[in-house]
């Protein structure tokens, strides 16, 4: 199975994550066939864009607190991302559909990785490839890697295999997105990058994180123990300069 590291080749420090990423892969002996995939970048944003949709598609999750706001169309409370540049989410976000419309359009499942993933154990997804139920598996620990991470990971922990993804959240909180963790490593089916492509033509671009969410695709999944972490101390895709 192919697996896609999103990397910024013009970047040491993500040409450095990404090599440490791959070998990770190696010394794991896990059974993906790696390569790097170009990183959209800040300046690219408008031809990305029209590329991916083919008509100009409104960036419509919230840039800044003071456009938080309940999404009446999905019921989900948005929330803007703490960033010092916008634009670099943004860039991310479509170096992710990206990859989504590359499964979409060759019909093949396969992993996505940004550079900073890390595996911990052997992956190989033929352990995962006899449940239908999936359209995302992310393989990533929530623990340091997503908002509240010790009890995603409390809950996931309760059980082995792939299962739903957690509710973190209590009923007197606002309903944000409920999704993997990080979205760092996940593997993704060609249905659900079809279908996830089409709710932001729907929707308006969201995060990438943020668009795959529990409450808007049933088929979202975790698994455990977990394949992958992140490397520590080093900086997102988002965050890279």
């Amino acid at each position: 199975m192919k697996a896609f590291i999103i990397t910024m080749s013009d970047n040491a420090d993500s040409l450095r994550l990404s090599k440490v990423c791959k070998e990770s892969i190696l010394s794991t002996d896990t059974v993906l066939q790696a390569e790097h995939f170009e990183a959209v970048q800040p300046h690219e944003l408008l031809k990305q864009n029209m590329d991916l949709f083919g008509d100009f598609v409104r960036w419509s999750y919230p840039q800044s607190d003071t456009e938080n706001h309940l999404d009446f169309s999905t019921g989900l409370f948005l929330k803007a991302y703490g960033t010092t540049d916008i634009k670099r989410v943004m860039a991310c976000s479509f170096s992710h559909m990206k990859l989504w419309k590359w499964s979409a359009d060759n019909n093949e499942t396969i992993v996505v990785l940004e550079h900073d993933a890390f595996f911990t154990r052997t992956f190989d997804s033929n352990d995962l490839v006899s449940d239908p139920s999936w359209g995302v598996v992310g393989l990533n620990d929530p623990r340091g890697n997503t908002r509240k991470g010790q009890l995603f990971h409390n809950i996931a922990s309760a059980n082995e295999g792939i299962q739903v993804v957690p509710n973190i959240d209590n009923t007197q909180e606002p309903p944000l997105p409920m999704g993997i963790a990080g979205n760092s490593a996940y593997i993704i089916r060609p249905f659900a990058a079809r279908e996830l492509l089409k709710s932001t033509k729907e929707l308006g671009v969201w995060p990438n994180d943020a668009i795959m969410c529990k409450q808007l695709f049933p088929w979202l999944r975790v698994v455990y123990p977990y394949y992958s972490t992140t490397q520590r101390n080093v900086s997102s895709t988002t965050q890279v300069v």
